[in-house]
């Protein structure tokens, strides 16, 4: 009888401990907590016109939407530089925003109707021309490759060359000279050089290169014209506490569509301006006009200088639009404050061999930015790879479509590995597009944004990505010289180096793209331990695509990865280095000792790689699990999860997005669910409720922290051995 009635006692002690340890908190609804969810709003002259309209409309997002920030940006014709109108205006907004609990962001457009010719953007076209027996030629060369008409302001003669041409793009040095000077130019209009060339006798028979200008309505990249304007504008709204400060596709937007890969006319211009020559000049104590005409034509029997010249360029040239993008992001830390949301995507038409490198450089990994944002329907290896080249453990993805469902079938798998949505657009009232503020558009975002709120509140790292994917940014930029590999934007283009890491995705392996860029500003090194390592991110094995033409410090990363043992998969071969030397012998050394050469996917399972066997699912960094669901948030019945951690096996059930972090010892560290139902692991329940409920628990300094969704604190476990 005394052994029972101390069963009796310790039994109710255990109970009363295990009820102090556990504490369960009520919220009507989780508040959002660590990253933000974004809206991108459309501001028109009809709003501006009427302040009480977009108060109002603030207040109509702040009770209906998610939205914990909202970007303002200019549409239909608003500008956001008649900074007198837009001051009082732009303080009501953001004063009323933080009322609200909403936080305001800025977006501002580059200058793209700057008519000042010095300093504009210029696009420079080479024409070739026979001198007859006079030394002489005409010439009409029309405008080409500018996508906008009204873009255009002028066209004039920049150089001609003059040689004996010796084979397709090779002259004889001995013969080159510079013949501008003896050229007559009539401009009969702003799209129009007529050349008249008179260079006498001693010239005749051999080629001239006439090369012409194309002004722009923007000005350059490499003068401060475009900085100061948007600091000018910052500045004056620097009263104005606004949350955040953003770009969106900066860079060169002039350039000609070309979606017929095998079109007779693909683009063959160049950027060029002033300013541009004089930093080039400044950085490679080189002449920039007789750099463009070496990317076109090569000494006789000296291919080298015809590569090298291509390589510098393009280097030089992608560098232009993250100069305004580094420049504006620490001017606006500077005047708004460091803790604002820098933003949003560089990201322009998503893809390597589009007009995607003339635009912005591709320099999607490198702009100075807190969190990697893209936009659209950039890959996910591509995504992945901003991301980690990124401090923050999460990225942003703007996206919008001609209709609601493909936002919100990307948005919610695009939570699975991490990537929340920046959604655009509210006030979008144009042909093929929807309005955020739609009731349908506001119901299933608002689904997916409540799975967002307790992934941003759970806030684990990344995905666990073993794979990353290199690919060298010289190869891409120069075809240089396979004239089956010039692509439409003179570029190669048939690498299929997106759609090689896309396929490797697809196959079950995560993987993260990166450009050689990363390794040659040392984003990317290799760790003590010999893995690669970039923002803390470390890799099992790497595949590298395409080192022709790589920069001195890739080779060197190759040889020392490989020196310290490091998996390696290697496709393609490199007989020439960034500056045309050649390299064979040394890089063949490099690929003989690849763990794989020659790319395959069968051969990534010999770099030690495994697949992801979650279909639903994906492990992160930290050893938590995201799981997410798109039908369950649309019929409302459950879905279920699956899954093995350390030999235990979990099973839970959710609507749209379960997070969960466990370990032997422990049990369950961290698990958070919306639609939460059960969990259970090793068959046996863990924790139950008798109807879905968004759930979030931790354990933490020793007690069981349990947070409920429900205002009415009616909803009790029925179950609970957490």
């Amino acid at each position: 009888m005394k052994k029972i009635f101390v069963l009796i006692v310790l039994f109710c002690f255990s109970n009363i401990l295990c009820t102090q340890s556990q504490k369960i908190s009520y919220v009507q609804k989780f508040a959002n907590e660590n990253h933000e969810q974004i809206g991108y709003w459309f501001i028109t002259p009809a709003l501006i016109a009427d302040t009480k309209k977009a108060l109002a409309n603030i207040d109509s997002i702040a009770s209906k939407c998610n939205y914990t920030m909202l970007f303002l940006t200019a549409r239909e014709g608003a500008d956001f530089y008649d900074l007198k109108l837009l001051h009082p205006f732009f303080k009501q907004l953001v004063a009323e925003g933080h009322r609200k609990g909403i936080k305001v962001g800025l977006q501002l457009w580059g200058n793209y109707k700057d008519k000042t010719m010095e300093g504009s953007q210029r696009m420079i076209v080479e024409n070739e021309v026979t001198l007859d027996e006079r030394g002489s030629a005409s010439f009409t060369a029309k405008a080409r490759y500018i996508r906008f008409a009204d873009r255009l302001l002028k066209s004039d003669l920049f150089k001609v060359y003059a040689f004996k041409k010796t084979g397709e793009g090779f002259y004889d040095p001995a013969t080159l000279k510079d013949i501008s000077s003896s050229c007559e130019v009539v401009l009969p209009d702003k799209a129009t050089v007529q050349v008249s060339i008179k260079a006498g006798a001693a010239l005749k028979g051999q080629t001239a290169c006439i090369m012409t200008q194309q002004y722009c309505s923007q000005s350059s990249m490499w003068d401060d014209v475009e900085i100061k304007g948007f600091t000018e504008a910052m500045t004056t709204f620097a009263d104005i506490p606004f949350d955040g400060f953003a770009l969106d596709e900066y860079g060169n937007k002039f350039i000609e569509r070309i979606f017929d890969q095998r079109t007779a006319q693909p683009f063959r211009g160049r950027w060029y301006s002033t300013a541009m020559a004089k930093a080039y000049a400044a950085e490679t104590r080189k002449d920039l006009a007789k750099t463009l005409f070496d990317g076109r034509y090569a000494p006789e029997g000296k291919p080298e200088v015809r590569i090298a010249a291509i390589n510098a360029y393009m280097e030089f040239m992608r560098k232009g639009a993250l100069r305004v993008e580094t420049a504006v992001f620490h001017k606006s830390r500077e005047i708004f404050g460091k803790n604002i949301f820098s933003g949003i995507h560089n990201t322009y038409h998503n893809s390597l061999i589009n007009d995607e490198i003339w635009a912005n450089g591709i320099g999607w990994w490198t702009a100075p930015r807190a969190y990697g944002q893209t936009d659209e329907k950039t890959f996910l290896p591509t995504q992945m790879g901003v991301a980690m080249s990124h401090p923050m453990n999460a990225m942003y993805n703007q996206y919008y479509d001609a209709e609601l469902s493909p936002v919100v079938v990307k948005a919610i798998h695009d939570l699975r590995y991490g990537i929340r949505t920046h959604y655009h657009a509210l006030n979008d009232k144009r042909p093929l597009r929807f309005d955020l503020e739609f009731p349908e558009a506001i119901d299933s975002i608002n689904k997916i944004e409540n799975c967002a709120r307790l992934l941003n509140k759970f806030n684990p790292s990344l995905p666990e990505v073993k794979l990353l994917v290199i690919f060298g940014m010289e190869a891409l930029s120069n075809w240089y010289p396979n004239d089956a590999d010039r692509g439409v934007y003179d570029i190669n283009d048939q690498l299929g180096i997106e759609n090689k890491a896309l396929e490797i995705w697809k196959a079950g392996y995560l993987n993260a793209l990166v450009p050689s860029d990363l390794i040659v500003n040392q984003t990317l090194t290799i760790g003590k331990d010999g893995k690669p390592v970039m923002n803390g991110h470390k890799f099992d094995a790497v595949l590298f695509l395409n080192p022709q033409y790589a920069r001195e410090p890739v080779l060197k990363f190759l040889e020392a990865y490989q020196k310290q043992g490091g998996k390696l998969m290697i496709e393609g071969k490199a007989d020439r280095d960034f500056k045309g030397k050649l390299i064979a012998a040394r890089f063949k050394s490099i690929y003989d000792k690849a763990t794989v050469r020659g790319y395959q996917i069968e051969g990534l399972s010999r770099l030690g790689l495994k697949k992801n066997f979650l279909p639903d699912g994906c492990k992160n960094e930290d050893g938590s699990y995201v799981f997410t669901d798109l039908n369950s948030l649309r019929t409302g019945r459950t879905a279920s999860f699956a899954l093995r951690i350390n030999g235990d096996k979990y099973t839970g059930e959710y609507k749209g997005l379960a997070v969960l972090a466990a370990d032997k010892k422990t049990g369950v560290k961290k698990f958070a669910a919306a639609g939460c139902k059960s969990l259970s692991r090793n068959g046996q329940l863990v924790l139950s409720f008798s109807k879905p409920v968004d759930f979030y628990m931790e354990k933490k300094n020793g007690i069981l922290q349990m947070t409920i969704a429900d205002g009415k604190r009616s909803a009790t476990p029925l179950i609970n051995k957490l």
